[in-house]
């Protein structure tokens, strides 16, 4: 009887297994290959190769269109198999191949999945609720007039084009007005408001206290870089160097687009690097980050300017309505002593080529195609290895769904 017991028990961890694999397992199928890659796509991929979707040059790309309602798929889908293998001897394509075979990698994709698809049908269905909310659309609510003002916005090429580098010329102006180091604090403050990121020398924001989930806090983590990590700018490596050569010539190509010659862009490159390759030395790796503890100082005020005496942390905090918070987590305090000395030993003109850097270059994406291409070309296709740029409503979709407000 134990024998017979164990035997169904065994049958039964099989077909749950391999029920498993049916729906779960195309969720990690597809990475685009390595961009470096010289050898062509084989025109019928081998088991556990993902295929590329490719348009024949010449080819005009068929029209798309916004769905009207969201595709059914059955979560058992015997089609998403492979019967042609033998599951004894690769399981995952036996359960996958199918799927992996009808569902190339987009060429605006850096890989794919069941999650991504549903992610793509549920963009492409949102585009037609926007398309419905444009301007001259009866009986818009004001939340839907914001919206769809918003997206037809996004979407009017022409009037974008024409503005070229216009609306960065603004910020620029305000970068090359700081007077003096102190007053880096309050165009911080002011930028931070802006764009909510850790691209300008650091993070600042709220989050879960560490040591106690139920409370909220403020929080001052080491950010500054243009790369994606700290590894990008210590690592001595071919591929890593090479990274770099292509980062500085991006940054570069940047600042020629607004109107720097190409002789200082070149040594501004190299200002922007420096600075960043600094902050980069003195962040933790994300094996350090990964440990909840490296990351849990909480500091009074009055010990946080002791920390960082070169930053004017009242006016910062006042500016960013923060003023009244009683401490704040400093996540990283050997990132921020390194931000302290850096504000004494780089000259102001310095941190101001530093931060018109990343004031272009954060808002990139939202200038003239020049600007769109470049960035483009080193984050998504040289750092992801995507192909294609994602087309216009796929892109202004994403900016509706992440800039404007959602009513809970």
């Amino acid at each position: 009887m134990r024998k017979i017991a164990i035997r169904i028990a065994i049958r039964i961890a099989a077909a749950f297994l391999l029920a498993l694999s049916l729906t779960s397992a195309p969720l990690f199928a597809q990475t685009t290959p390595n961009p470096d890659a010289s050898k062509p796509k084989p025109t019928n991929p081998q088991p556990g190769v993902p295929p590329v979707a490719d348009t024949p040059e010449g080819t005009p790309a068929p029209k798309e269109r916004p769905l009207t309602a969201m595709p059914y798929t059955p979560s058992l889908d015997v089609p998403s198999m492979d019967r042609t293998v033998n599951p004894c001897d690769d399981f995952y394509q036996y359960s996958c191949g199918g799927w992996i075979a009808h569902n190339p990698i987009p060429a605006d994709q850096a890989a794919w999945s069941v999650y991504g698809k549903l992610a793509d049908e549920n963009s492409r269905f949102l585009w037609g609720v926007l398309e419905g909310l444009k301007p001259g659309t009866a009986n818009r609510t004001p939340v839907q007039a914001q919206i769809g003002d918003y997206f037809s916005a996004c979407m009017d090429e022409a009037a974008i084009e024409k503005r070229g580098d216009a609306p960065i010329k603004p910020l620029l102006a305000d970068i090359d007005a700081i007077a003096s180091k102190k007053a880096l604090a309050k165009f911080l403050a002011a930028e931070h408001l802006r764009s909510s990121s850790r691209r300008f020398i650091f993070g600042f924001g709220s989050d879960q206290d560490y040591e106690d989930a139920t409370q909220v806090i403020a929080s001052a983590g080491a950010g500054g870089l243009g790369l994606p990590d700290r590894d990008y700018y210590t690592k001595d490596d071919a591929k890593s160097k090479d990274i770099r050569d292509k980062y500085a010539a991006h940054v570069a190509k940047t600042f020629e687009l607004v109107g720097v010659s190409a002789e200082t862009a070149k040594k501004d490159a190299a200002t922007v690097l420096g600075i960043e390759t600094e902050l980069a030395k003195a962040s933790l790796t994300r094996v350090e980050r990964r440990n909840p503890y490296n990351l849990a100082h909480k500091t009074k005020l009055a010990d946080v300017e002791k920390l960082t005496p070169n930053f004017d942390w009242q006016t910062y905090l006042t500016d960013t309505g923060a003023a009244s918070v009683p401490l704040i987590n400093i996540e990283q305090p050997k990132f921020f002593e390194a931000v302290n000395k850096l504000i004494d030993s780089v000259p102001l003109a310095d941190w101001k080529v530093y931060l018109k850097w990343h004031a272009v270059d954060s808002r990139a994406p939202f200038l003239s195609k020049p600007f769109v291409t470049e960035s483009f070309n080193f984050y998504s296709k040289t750092l992801r290895g995507v192909q294609s740029q994602p087309p216009r409503w796929k892109r202004c979709v994403r900016a509706v769904d992440r800039d404007l407000p959602r009513r809970r």
